[in-house]
C-alpha cells in the first residue's frame, strides 16, 4: 500500500452537503439533526484542507487512535493538528511503524466502510 496517497476522508461526503437544507425546508427542519449533519460535514471539510496541506509538505495525517501515546507525546510538540475533538499527527510515510501501518489500515477500512 502506498501511504503517500492515503485519504482519511470518505469519498462521498460532499454529496450530503447540509448547508442548503435551511433554505429548502425552513419550517420543517429538525435543528438537532441539522446540527449533527453540519458538524460532520464541516469536520470532513476541515480534515480535507489539513490533509491537502500535509500532502503538500510530504506528510500524511495519522489519527490519534493509530499512534502509541509515547510517540504521540514526542511528535505532539510540533506535528499535532487538532480538528474538532480529534487529534491527528503529521508523519512521513517512512516514519510509520508496523503497528501504526496496521492500525491505519484498520482505521481506513472503518472510515471507508461506515
Amino acid at each position: 500500500m502506498d501511504y503517500a496517497d492515503v485519504s482519511l476522508i470518505p469519498s462521498g461526503y460532499k454529496d450530503k452537503d447540509p448547508r442548503r437544507l435551511p433554505f429548502l425546508y425552513p419550517e420543517t427542519l429538525n435543528i438537532v439533526s441539522y446540527a449533527k449533519k453540519a458538524q460532520t460535514f464541516y469536520f470532513y471539510q476541515s480534515l480535507e484542507v489539513a490533509e491537502d496541506l500535509a500532502k503538500r509538505q510530504g506528510f500524511i495525517l495519522l489519527p490519534w487512535s493509530c499512534i502509541h501515546w509515547q510517540r504521540a507525546k514526542h511528535y505532539g510538540i510540533d506535528r499535532k493538528v487538532k480538528i474538532g475533538r480529534k487529534s491527528f499527527f503529521l508523519m512521513k510515510p517512512d516514519e510509520l511503524t508496523k503497528g501504526e501501518k496496521r492500525k491505519l489500515q484498520e482505521y481506513l477500512e472503518e472510515v471507508k466502510g461506515g
